[in-house]
């Protein structure tokens, strides 16, 4: 089953073509990624999805509804959710904290219940609480609950980040760039959390660099240069297909 549809979507600043009428369908339940030299295309694409940018053309589809223009709230609120390249952390926070924020989509207590203290405004702080924890334990730092964000470890913060992602419920997780800054053993720990979150049956769209762990735990692959698509297949054939390699390696 499709759960994304990205159809002829295209993003002009000015003179600049970032995405040029990229097409291609997301399965659910799926990892798919999106890789391609500096420049090609996929932040800006990342972007458009997440509602961050409106598209010069094109349609993006999410679950059969038109999600394409609506600003970031709307769409996180449609079951999309995203981290970044640069970790966007609130630092004076503790890191149970900063996942707690990630449950404002599924608040429900009003401005006055909160000001007013009233007894379900306490039960649903104490429920997004409970939740809050279980997903740093799910991503194994449930120890680094209490601690300060700009104290944690560059991977403890990744982890968090994709926690805090989380805490919205997601059916569509857009990671740009996880292991970007992190060491060997701390990129083989972002991609075990990452298969482990598909397996709870999030779908996972992610731009990344590294490209053994692209080729690891993808299911799909579709690669961009200068903001077109230029091939998207599985792993194995995208490994071995001319027009990425030239990409990559040049003539």
């Amino acid at each position: 089953m499709t759960i994304l549809q990205v159809q002829g979507l295209s993003k002009r600043f000015g003179g600049l073509q970032a995405v040029d009428g990229v097409s291609f369908p997301l399965r659910q339940g799926t990892i798919k990624a999106v890789i391609g030299p500096n420049g090609a295309g996929k932040t800006t694409l990342f972007n458009l999805i997440a509602g961050m940018l409106t598209p010069t053309a094109g349609e993006i589809t999410y679950q059969g509804k038109a999600i394409q223009g609506l600003p970031p709230f709307r769409v996180a609120a449609q079951g999309i959710a995203r981290t970044f390249q640069n970790i966007k952390m609130f630092a004076g926070m503790t890191a149970l904290e900063n996942v707690m924020v990630g449950r404002h989509v599924q608040s429900k207590a009003g401005f006055l219940a909160s000001m007013l203290r009233t007894s379900g405004c306490r039960a649903e702080e104490r429920a997004i609480h409970k939740k809050s924890l279980e997903l740093l334990d799910f991503l194994g730092i449930a120890d680094c609950a209490e601690t300060l964000a700009t104290n944690l470890a560059f991977g403890q913060q990744r982890a968090v980040e994709m926690a805090r992602a989380l805490a919205l419920e997601p059916t569509l997780l857009l990671l740009d760039e996880p292991a970007a800054g992190l060491n060997i053993y701390e990129t083989a720990e972002i991609a075990r959390l990452i298969v482990r979150i598909r397996d709870l049956g999030v779908t996972v769209l992610l731009v990344e660099h590294d490209m053994s762990l692209v080729m690891d735990i993808s299911d799909e692959i579709v690669v961009l240069s200068f903001g077109r698509k230029i091939a998207e297949d599985i792993p194995t054939v995208i490994q071995r297909d001319p027009e990425v390699i030239k990409v990559y390696l040049g003539e």
